[in-house]
């Protein structure tokens, strides 16, 4: 879709699984399953999902989140059901006509791995290297500090390594709170899900478009209460959820989904008693 200047579409880095109760976290699997039945070891199918945001006139290449990556050690991968045999972002993006040296900015809404697991590949030699090279790349302060300080909750999401090389760039821009990052391009922070979470809204030409993240990572999740057991303050998630549906529906925005594994984004409409509800699929 076209969200004013920017031609607005959606990649699939891989396909992964993790456990239903971390997803859904008090929600009875008797609810969650009917719209993610789990596999035989309670892992429901999730997808990683990137946005790409291209002005092709100004040069001009977007892009939100780098995906979970393939830098997985065997036990992990399996751990994770992960499958990237659809190539990858950066297959994503050569479809869209980009290489990854043209991409300008790299929006992170966090630095858990399977969100900034693509900050990083193994280059000539297996060296290690920024996967988009010239780009600068866009992360709330608090989420760069918390990586760097996590809690034993979390310890286990992040990659050092890729960080390191990260902030001994010169690529790297700390942002403080809610910002208009670039035109049409405005941030809406976020501390429910994890410190420092950045939604990145694309808004122009009458339309408006955010990308959730992991406030509402799939569509299921689109229930105020539904919110997963990662979530370091869940009552805190549902506020902003709620903020944000009531944004959505206002404006008839749309709502991008970064893990649902079969609906790219979606549209409202007010229920019987006024309540923001899903009205339809929007492809990306």
């Amino acid at each position: 879709m076209r969200v004013g200047r920017y031609e607005i579409s959606t990649l699939v880095d891989a396909r992964f699984a993790v456990d239903g109760g971390a997803m859904f976290g008090v929600v009875p699997r008797t609810l969650w399953e009917r719209d993610f039945p789990p596999d035989a070891r309670n892992r429901v199918a999730l997808a990683s999902r990137c946005l790409a945001a291209l002005d092709r006139a100004a040069g001009q290449v977007v892009v939100v989140g780098t995906g979970i990556g393939g830098r997985w050690d065997a036990q992990r991968a399996d751990w994770l059901a992960l499958d990237r045999t659809g190539g990858g972002i950066e297959t994503g993006l050569a479809a869209l006509g980009v290489r990854r040296e043209d991409v300008t900015d790299v929006i992170l809404t966090h630095l858990h791995a399977d969100h900034a697991g693509g900050v990083a590949r193994a280059g000539a030699g297996g060296r290690l290297e920024l996967t988009f090279p010239r780009a600068r790349h866009h992360v709330q302060r608090r989420a760069w500090q918390l990586a760097h300080a996590p809690s034993e909750k979390d310890e286990g999401l992040f990659r050092p390594d890729d960080l390191e090389l990260l902030g001994h760039s010169n690529l790297l821009h700390l942002v403080d709170g809610d910002a208009q990052l670039l035109p049409e391009v405005e941030l809406v922070a976020s501390e429910g899900h994890t410190a420092g979470l950045q939604l990145p809204r694309f808004r122009g030409g009458g339309a408006h478009l955010t990308w959730c993240g992991d406030v509402i990572p799939t569509h299921a999740h689109l229930r105020p209460a539904w919110v997963a057991a990662y979530d370091l303050l869940p009552v805190t998630t549902i506020e902003e959820k709620k903020v944000l549906l009531a944004e959505a529906l206002e404006d008839d925005g749309v709502l991008a989904f970064e893990h649902d594994p079969s609906m790219a984004a979606c549209r409202l409409r007010e229920d019987e008693d006024g309540h923001p509800v899903f009205r339809e699929a929007v492809e990306l």
